[in-house]
């Protein structure tokens, strides 16, 4: 019984792998969540959370350096969710390719992602910010070669 529960034969993990990017790139945004309202959220003012005047206000608020983190990570958040549509298109593409290992692919893109955000929100030093580069080219150019493979392969509908 166990052993038939951890199985995911039944499950494409790559198409899964979609959702849970949102989900990781939605983590960021939380955060920056907790730091505006200094660990509480139920005093984030939720009205207009895209205001200059909000901004303004939480950057009185928590000084120059952990108002610089809140924008870093409402930043990794952003590049999530643009780099989102690459991702679930590559997913979607090698799908209709039968392209093999896309589950891996998935995994290790979710894998670097969760690193870039992590990178981008505690890195405050420029000479850092190459780290933070070479994560989103690494899991770009992973997509990039999702949609080469697919484009070579025979079982694409042409």
């Amino acid at each position: 019984m166990l052993s038939s529960t951890l199985t995911t034969t039944t499950r494409n993990l790559s198409i899964l792998s979609i959702p849970a990017y949102y989900v990781l790139s939605v983590l960021p945004h939380t955060y920056a969540v907790l730091l505006a309202s200094r660990g509480q959220p139920t005093k984030w003012d939720n009205r207009n959370p895209r205001s200059s005047s909000l901004k303004s206000r939480i950057q009185e608020n928590l000084g120059p350096d952990l108002y610089a983190k809140y924008e870093r990570a409402e930043a990794a958040h952003a590049n999530g969710m643009e780099n989102l549509p690459i991702f679930a298109a590559a997913m979607v593409v090698g799908n209709m390719a039968r392209l093999k290992g896309l589950e891996k692919i998935a995994g290790t893109y979710l894998a670097l992602r969760a690193i870039y955000s992590v990178v981008y929100i505690q890195t405050s030093d420029n000479r850092f910010t190459l780290v933070r580069t070479g994560l989103w080219a690494a899991s770009l150019g992973m997509c990039f070669d999702v949609f080469r493979r697919a484009a070579e392969s025979a079982t694409m509908l042409r």
